[in-house]
């Protein structure tokens, strides 16, 4: 009897050894908790709440910018369609230009163009414009001293730019602003605008000189430098193609002065005005 007691005790404390060191092991490997997870809550409900708590409370303090940088890099969005707010508008507005300025590209020819031009822009992006331009030009320094090398009797044949009037349509892709002298902010924007028109041209000879005219078709580069609301300066390289008809001056050999020397020369004109530009 004594014997079984012994080993009944031993039995007894064998298991006891071997739970307290299953414990033990457990917590060894056990990943610690927060100390608001080691409070335990009188029920279920309470302890969901307060395990979720702490997570939520992590999670609305994280920033997620991926969504942020996606509009950034969008190429439109309602919300980032301009890099700055500009301070002058041409959205929903009329504007009157009155410019004048050379012809650039032409060797026979000097003189200056005034021209008109009405815009009316849908948005900042873009518009319309309505051009009338006409021309009042003279011979060159090249055309007179040709003529005096020569004994006055023979000069180049010729035509020289009469008018234009024609349509065309804005794109303004940059807007921008500038420091003068670190003194002054100047605005400024460019547009480019192919456009359609009517060109019309005097032909050049001793027996006449009649007006014709023929259709063109070009490109404007505009530059807008804003100093006011309603004012701004305007800088237009206006580029122009058409086909023409040149007579010949003088009578040389079997053509007579006044018949047609050279039909349907491509003609390119070139000119640079400036001008001053009101918006409505």
């Amino acid at each position: 009897m004594r014997l079984q007691n012994t080993y009944l005790a031993a039995l007894v404390s064998f298991l006891m050894f071997v739970s307290l060191s299953a414990q033990a092991q457990s917590k060894a490997y056990k990943r610690s908790q927060p100390a608001s997870a080691k409070v335990a809550a009188p029920s279920s409900a309470k302890a969901d709440a307060s395990s979720a708590a702490p997570a939520s409370k992590k999670e609305s303090e994280k920033l997620d910018i991926q969504e942020l940088e996606q509009k950034y890099w969008a190429p439109k969005d309602t919300d980032f369609t301009v890099v700055q707010n500009r301070t002058y508008t041409k959205a929903k507005r009329v504007a009157a230009s009155l410019m004048t300025g050379p012809v650039v590209n032409d060797p026979f020819n000097d003189g200056l163009t005034t021209a008109l031009s009405i815009n009316y822009y849908l948005d900042e992006r873009f518009g319309f414009e309505l051009m009338y331009q006409t021309s009042n030009e003279v011979d060159s320094d090249a055309t007179t001293s040709f003529t005096k090398l020569v004994g006055g009797g023979v000069r180049p044949d010729f035509n020289r730019d009469d008018g234009f009037y024609g349509v065309g349509f804005n794109w303004v892709p940059f807007y921008a602003k500038m420091s003068f002298l670190g003194k002054k902010i100047i605005y400024f924007d460019m547009q480019v605008t192919p456009f359609l028109g009517i060109a019309s041209y005097e032909q050049q000879s001793e027996v006449k000189n009649p007006v014709e005219s023929s259709f063109a078709y070009g490109i404007d580069i505009t530059q807008y430098f804003f100093f006011s609301k309603n004012w701004a300066v305007r800088a237009n390289l206006h580029n122009r193609f058409y086909k023409s008809d040149v007579l010949a001056y003088k009578t040389v050999g079997s053509i007579n002065a006044g018949d047609v020397k050279r039909s349907g020369e491509a003609t390119t004109t070139t000119m640079f005005l400036m001008g001053l530009t009101y918006f409505f």
